[in-house]
């Protein structure tokens, strides 16, 4: 953390891609006793400038982008300093600020680049002269809290998509098109409860007698983000699956689409639900 902090006071910690038209910029790092709270700003020179209109009148105004600018957006990601385990000591809990743009795999990779820039270091194996190198790597994993039983008490299905892989079908005698994954949609009205379970039950048992081996679940949480959640035909009690849930947090202060200072009541927020996940364990 020291070494990735002066990074970030000289303005160093960034991480271009796709010819240096997208940068992952990690503008604020903050570390507590606690807590380690970090503000990325994403930016994509090749986004469209971005128009305005008036809701009265129509009247549209488009801001262009200057030379070396790009369309940008911030997200918040907060670190628990105390590992989930013992002997897992390499393992913290993380929550994550929702934004389109700024995905799980985007801050991986940036992440890992900014560390391998900061803190490479070198050893020895005791059984060989050679001096490696050797870096931190980021990894960001779902961290599953809810079962589908309980993400259907408050949220809802509208339909399901059955894949089925690895078909290997040809389409034509010179075998030039290949059907290699099938997909079926199913469409059902909006449900949730224990109503939704026995849909989903019923569309698994369904699909697999026609051999597909997945089920895509559209499902719309109480923040009314859609996802999509996946579960295998040949799982006994799919009820119990776990999967990760995203939470909604309500307060009167705006946070902007760029943000470039830590938001002060949306990180106690999150630090709170944070705090709530550690306890859960």
């Amino acid at each position: 953390m020291p070494q990735l902090k002066n990074m970030v006071d000289r303005n160093e910690a960034v991480h271009k891609t796709k010819d240096e038209t997208i940068t992952l910029r990690l503008n604020k790092l903050e570390i507590e006793e606690h807590h380690v709270t970090l503000l990325f700003q994403y930016a994509d020179k090749n986004a469209s400038d971005p128009s305005f209109t008036h809701t009265d009148t129509g009247n549209t105004r488009t801001e262009q982008k200057q030379d070396g600018e790009g369309i940008s957006v911030s997200a918040h990601l907060i670190i628990r300093r105390a590992p989930t385990g013992k002997l897992l000591n390499t393992c913290h809990d993380v929550i994550l600020e929702e934004v389109p743009g700024i995905s799980r795999g985007v801050i991986e990779a940036g992440l890992t680049h900014m560390l391998s820039e900061c803190s490479k270091a070198d050893f020895k194996k005791p059984d060989s002269s050679k001096i490696l190198l050797c870096r931190p790597k980021v990894s960001l994993q779902h961290n599953g809290n809810e079962t589908l039983h309980d993400l259907l008490e408050s949220g809802t299905i509208n339909g399901f998509v059955a894949v089925k892989i690895g078909v290997q079908n040809a389409l034509d005698e010179e075998g030039e098109l290949v059907v290699v994954d099938e997909r079926l949609v199913l469409k059902v009205k909006r449900t949730r409860g224990q109503k939704a379970m026995t849909l989903i039950n019923k569309a698994r048992d369904k699909i697999f007698a026609r051999e597909y081996s997945r089920l895509q679940i559209r499902y719309q949480g109480d923040n009314k983000r859609s996802l999509t959640l996946d579960v295998g035909v040949r799982e006994a009690n799919i009820a119990e699956k776990i999967f990760a849930k995203s939470s909604l947090v309500n307060f009167d202060e705006p946070i902007a689409q760029c943000q470039t200072e830590v938001h002060v009541k949306l990180k106690k927020l999150m630090i709170e639900i944070l705090n709530k996940m550690a306890k859960v364990k």
